[in-house]
């Protein structure tokens, strides 16, 4: 009874009426004193109550995601993809699947004109016109941009820095317009591939700490910036130069577009290089949205690396938190034993589908609800023919076998009824 006439006591709504009540008993000085004492129980107990509501974690859309930015070249070389018996569309296989985002990487000058602006737009819009969410990938090459190499265009070779960084804002901004003009503005926008140590090197390229949970196996090295090495000034010029990106994107869209920027590092199982990256960020006062990771056991750590890191990256930043690259073998590959030894699914095309639950699980289970999405990277690879008689077959680690049927791990959500024995057995 005690607790209960405690709490009608001091609910705001009591204390008001009791006020109410002996208003006209009271002294001018008592009502005056009275009155602040009210009000300042009132300011605590709904401050208490904002409290307790904003320490609720809000439900996050999830989002299950395909980099398919070879998909349109693919087609034109012959490939095809299946959902049961009939040919059908990739991206509407995918859909039916429950994958709701699709990435596309761009190019700002590439040989073939694959990835580049024109290519990219088309796709993008069949994305967008299939009600898919869409993410640009901006490598700021003409090539593939990643940790062993961030080459700048070579139409920006020539530019001295100040230069370079208005260029890069300029490039940005056109894009976005164009991808927007023709209906297909991006959901969200990476500012660069796998920038752990910069972009546009050598002007934006900083030097990467040791790491203990990376695994350098193979080709894969530590790349180190030209000598002498100015830290300042290094991180000065990458956090301009992020800075000029996330500025083309914000003049070339507005609030409504609801566009998000992401800046991707490739340490999913790494959380102090992580913290080194985005604490010089945060310092610098880059505007970005999301931390995008890529996570490869073979290079990236165990699937407890990842959990660890993701939830020290939230409790740190409070930011959303993407997988936006991930991807494992359906078949045995030859790997390096430093490279094999956080490979432990089996590779299979079941095991395929388990590390890539386990991934899914991993981040939606990370805290806050800060884990928004797991993008798989290059799963639309399958056997192509071309009118020149080269062919070649799927990635190991695509989600298509050689015939353009799905693999196990395409309804990795289970949406879908298994597969007919006979078909399984293919």
């Amino acid at each position: 009874m005690r607790l209960g006439r405690l709490y009608n006591c001091c609910h705001p709504k009591t204390m008001f009426h009791k006020f109410q009540i002996k208003l006209s008993k009271l002294s001018s000085h008592r009502l005056r004193l009275c009155l602040t004492l009210g009000i300042v129980a009132l300011t605590f107990s709904f401050a208490g109550c904002a409290t307790r509501t904003a320490s609720k974690a809000k439900p996050s859309t999830f989002y299950l995601g395909a980099d398919i930015s070879e998909l349109a070249q693919l087609e034109n070389e012959g490939a095809i993809y299946m959902d049961g018996n009939q040919q059908s569309d990739a991206i509407a296989i995918f859909l039916k699947n429950g994958w709701t985002c699709f990435r596309l990487r761009i190019w700002v000058d590439p040989r073939n004109g694959v990835n580049n602006l024109e290519y990219t737009t088309k796709l993008a819009k069949r994305i967008k016109d299939a009600g898919g969410t869409f993410m640009l990938d901006f490598h700021y090459s003409d090539w593939w941009a990643d940790p062993q190499k961030q080459n700048k265009p070579a139409a920006w070779a020539k530019l001295d820095f100040d230069a370079l960084v208005k260029q890069t804002e300029s490039y940005t901004a056109h894009v976005i317009k164009t991808l927007k003009d023709a209906g297909a503005t991006p959901d969200f926008i990476q500012i660069g591939n796998e920038i752990t140590g910069g972009l546009l090197w050598p002007d934006a390229q900083v030097k990467v700490p040791h790491s203990d949970v990376k695994v350098f196996s193979g080709d894969v090295v530590v790349i180190t910036p030209p000598e002498p090495y100015d830290d300042a000034k290094q991180w000065n010029h990458l956090t301009q130069v992020l800075k000029a990106a996330g500025a083309g994107i914000r003049s070339a869209t507005t609030p409504a577009d609801n566009v998000r920027i992401v800046v991707h590092i490739d340490c999913g199982g790494d959380w102090p290089v992580t913290k080194w990256y985005f604490d010089h960020l945060n310092e610098a006062h880059v505007d970005y949205d999301i931390i995008g990771q890529s996570y490869y056991p073979n290079w990236h750590g165990t699937i407890e690396n990842l959990r660890d890191n993701l939830r020290e990256t939230i409790n740190h930043y409070h930011k959303d938190v993407m997988v936006v690259e991930t991807a494992y073998p359906s078949r045995v590959i030859d790997l390096a034993p430093a490279a094999r030894k956080n490979m432990t699914w089996p590779m299979t095309p079941e095991g395929q589908k388990q590390f890539l639950t386990d991934v899914i699980k991993t981040v939606k289970e990370a805290p806050e609800g800060h884990g928004i999405g797991v993008n798989y990277w290059r799963p639309e690879k399958t056997y192509v023919r071309t009118s020149s008689g080269q062919s070649w077959g799927p990635d190991a680690n695509s989600l298509f076998d050689a015939k353009g049927y799905p693999l196990p791990a395409m309804n990795v959500l289970d949406l879908q009824s298994p597969q007919p024995v006979a078909q399984a057995m293919r």
